[in-house]
């Protein structure tokens, strides 16, 4: 009977150690280095999400197409950059039915705002850690694979 264990406990530690050599590699960004690589850190709240006339191939990930999106949001905080800013234009993707990409093993990661409609809803605000773009928008810091290790939500804090 020990032989029978033996052999199911191989399988199964085999098992595990295929599915993780699937896995894609994310770096994990530590604060510290987010704040470095952004050339704007806001603490901000959404007010508007548009879609874009772009659609094109995630970088990265060859033949899935995303569709551009640019969410503006109003600034209470600027922690690194200009100042003067009151409103920032967030540039990132989402898939044609703003799901992730399910087929691909650990895939990229979107982020999606909801924005307050009704005066009486508290707005969510986020500490958004961007770099600026050659239009004037912003992207995550991160790029746009996984946007959302560069947008961190503050719970419990109103703009």
């Amino acid at each position: 009977m020990k032989p029978v264990r033996a052999i199911l406990l191989v399988i199964g530690v085999l098992l595990v150690l295929a599915d993780i050599a699937g896995a894609r590699g994310v770096r994990v960004w530590s604060y510290q280095e987010l704040l470095e690589k952004s050339d704007l850190v806001v603490i901000s709240s959404p007010i508007a999400t548009t879609d874009t006339k772009e659609h094109v191939d995630l970088p990265g990930f060859v033949g899935e197409h995303v569709i551009g999106v640019d969410t503006t949001f109003v600034v209470s905080a600027v922690l690194k950059g200009d100042k003067s800013k009151t409103n920032v234009v967030l540039h990132h993707y989402r898939t044609s039915d703003g799901t992730n990409i399910p087929h691909v093993p650990n895939g990229p990661s979107f982020v999606a705002f909801p924005t307050a409609e009704k005066a009486t809803v508290v707005p969510r605000a986020y500490i958004l850690f961007l770099v600026r773009e050659t239009d004037g928008r912003y992207a995550p810091a991160v790029g746009q694979t996984d946007p959302g290790l560069a947008v961190k939500e503050l719970v419990g804090v109103a703009r």
